[in-house]
């Protein structure tokens, strides 16, 4: 069993809120009791799996898609969605919701729709993300409070890089400074000019914990009045967008992709496969938005689903073949691998919490 503020922090870790669109409805959507035990991991809230949560007893849902969508207007004994909210957190039962966020990040839907189809050779985005923030927040502190300062601005989680944790970057140097009359320092004498050994501190902060971590900064920094530096970020977007375009080590054939798709069972449609394919664009779930990319990037194949009639129009007109794999079996698929994934990251990091996707719970 783990606090609740600690299980949100560890998804908000691996799939980082600062990813998510600026429209996006993510977040903690329910807070229940403030601790947790079972988390059940889930492509939306439902009959079966609001059934699922209530049968295994657990106490957290993780979720793709927002039961949150539109604002709360009113409340309803005669919506379903609102029941169910309802009940759950009655039952103590908190709901996290992470959607564009999960698309985007490393490890999310993504990328595991590459690992199913075993797609290798240089990826990138299919369409790069433009609206990642990120700060460097900067302090200088006595050699003699540097392990204290650094413990807690990991602790709120900065300094995390892609897959390294507890990352700094210390510069030793001297700082100048008089105190006035009414003061009171930390080093020195009021009223006179003071020279000290000091050292420079520079930590990667995300949008999202940026506060807090400055909060523990001003707390936990020996001097009265602390120097702080915030710097925003410009992150490269070549790394993370939505959808993925690969080009591929070794072209596939048509019969080849078939294959690999019947062996993961999942239902789908091949439209113009009979070729060979080199470069591959796909966007599990629904890639519509996506389309005019994918021209641009002239790939042979675009794997997605909810694409109209006049859209796989579009695709012929440009030769690239359409693989229809439908909204809510892909984006479950690839949600059975993130829950994997997850599992084996709670483990690493000593979580005490029981975790198990959709299709595990009867």
């Amino acid at each position: 069993m783990e606090p609740l503020r600690k299980v949100v922090e560890f998804f908000e870790e691996l799939f980082p809120p600062s990813f998510a669109l600026p429209e996006d409805r993510i977040g903690l959507q329910v807070q229940a009791k403030g601790t947790v035990d079972k988390i059940l991991v889930a492509l939306e809230l439902n009959h079966e799996v609001f059934q699922k949560a209530v049968n295994w007893t657990c106490d957290f849902l993780y979720l793709h898609h927002s039961p949150l969508w539109e604002p709360l207007r009113k409340l309803s004994c005669e919506d379903p969605l609102f029941r169910m909210l309802g009940e759950l957190y009655t039952r103590g039962i908190s709901v996290l919701v992470h959607h564009t966020n999960l698309d985007i990040a490393p490890q999310g839907i993504g990328d595991q729709w590459l690992k199913l189809l075993d797609l290798r050779g240089d990826t990138k985005p299919l369409l790069p993300a433009t609206h990642l923030k990120k700060y460097k927040v900067v302090t200088f502190v006595p050699p003699t409070h540097l392990d204290a300062v650094l413990e807690a601005l990991f602790q709120e989680g900065a300094g995390v890089i892609g897959s390294y944790r507890n990352c700094a970057f210390l510069v030793s140097g001297t700082g100048t400074f008089l105190p006035e009359e009414d003061t009171h320092p930390f080093i020195g004498t009021s009223g006179k000019q003071e020279k000290v050994e000091e050292i420079r501190v520079e930590v990667e902060v995300p949008s999202a914990k940026l506060n807090r971590v400055l909060e523990a900064l001003v707390e936990v920094h020996p001097y009265e009045q602390p120097a702080i530096d915030v710097y925003p970020l410009v992150l490269p977007s070549k790394s993370l967008g939505l959808g993925r375009v690969v080009s591929l080590s070794a072209p596939l054939s048509g019969e080849e992709i078939r294959e690999r798709l019947s062996r993961l069972s999942v239902p789908f449609e091949f439209t113009g496969g009979d070729g060979t394919f080199g470069k591959i664009a796909l966007c599990p779930g629904s890639g519509r938005t996506l389309l005019p990319k994918v021209i641009e990037e002239r790939a042979d194949l675009f794997v997605t689903g909810d694409l109209t009639h006049h859209d796989i129009e579009a695709l012929r007109l440009f030769g690239i073949a359409y693989l229809h794999i439908p909204h809510g079996i892909s984006e479950r698929r690839a949600l059975r691998e993130v829950a994997l994934f997850v599992r084996k990251k709670a483990q690493e990091r000593g979580l005490n919490v029981n975790i198990a996707f959709e299709e595990e719970v009867p």
